[in-house]
């Protein structure tokens, strides 16, 4: 409905298709399945790594490669900054052969919340930074810097055939649980919305199939430029700072291309500034479209499209 009510956001309604994630079942702490009805087990979403099954139990394998599409840019992080169409990251991908690849960044501390990459077995592996221990998470290098230094952004490029390749041999993720607050009945059939955590959720992750690749690239981004995650309220990593974010990598792009941007005494942009990927997918292509840019004051709010 949201998407029909807003024309489809540009897009023809033929290229879109939307599908529904698996579930898994909820139980409590001690291992009892949990109830949302007296006739119904409670479930929720059995993660983002589900996606890689309900991609081709839908159908939507099977449309993508009918239209040739070759290669998948997948992301899970609300994360604005994201270049969605990176020419040099699935270009790389190619040209290495690789099946599924992975885009990093050096982490900011060793208890930063985002996976690890590290290698076992010789595959290529993530270790989500709930489940490394801290030790290992301080662990340093002779050049001091850290053993675990590159952490997963969730951006990456997966094959079509290798999503495809992974359901005809029946595989199977690794389950990490979620201790949650779930709503379940009580043994006398009440609702109840728990005002603590009562239950275990399990999940799959997507970078769990990263191990099951023939082949995987690591390609390191700049943070500035590809992550303002939105994952609080407020502080870091909130929506003032994600646009904070987006408003200076902009004004980067800008001052590229010989766009004079007005700034405060700090240096950050003393304007609002918000580009259309219709209007530019990356900075080179304002060069191109420096004649179309306005004069941009002392707040100014600039939306180019």
């Amino acid at each position: 409905e949201i998407l029909s009510a807003n024309n489809y956001y540009g897009l023809p309604k033929d290229d879109i298709f939307i599908f529904q994630q698996g579930t898994m079942p909820n139980f409590d702490l001690k291992g009892k399945i949990l109830l949302s009805d007296k006739d119904t087990i409670a479930c929720s979403p059995d993660g983002h790594g589900g996606s890689l099954k309900a991609l081709y139990k839908s159908g939507a394998i099977a449309d993508m490669k009918k239209r040739g599409v070759e290669y998948i840019s997948y992301w899970q992080v609300d994360n604005p900054l994201i270049n969605i169409f990176d020419p040099l990251f699935i270009g790389l991908h190619a040209m290495e052969k690789a099946e599924m690849s992975s885009k990093a960044l050096i982490k900011t501390n060793p208890l930063e919340k985002v996976g690890n990459f590290c290698l076992a077995d010789g595959k290529v592996t993530v270790i989500e930074y709930s489940d490394l221990p801290d030790e290992l998470a301080y662990k340093k290098n002779s050049d001091g810097s850290l053993a675990f230094e590159l952490g997963s952004i969730a951006i990456h490029i997966i094959n079509t055939d290798f999503v495809e390749k992974l359901n005809k041999g029946g595989f199977s993720l690794p389950l990490h649980r979620a201790v949650k607050k779930i709503p379940c009945i009580d043994p006398k059939g009440d609702l109840i919305e728990p005002a603590e955590p009562n239950g275990v959720k399990l999940e799959t992750f997507v970078f769990d199939a990263l191990p099951l690749a023939s082949r995987s690239i690591i390609l390191q981004t700049i943070r500035e430029e590809e992550f303002a995650p939105i994952k609080n309220a407020s502080g870091v990593d909130s929506a003032v700072t994600s646009r904070e974010m987006m408003i200076a990598d902009r004004a980067n792009w800008l001052e590229s291309a010989g766009i004079k941007v007005p700034r405060k005494e700090d240096g950050s942009p003393d304007c609002v500034i918000e580009i259309a990927p219709s209007f530019a997918i990356e900075k080179e292509d304002l060069k191109r479209k420096a004649d179309r840019i306005p004069q941009i004051k002392h707040g100014d709010i600039v939306y180019l499209e």
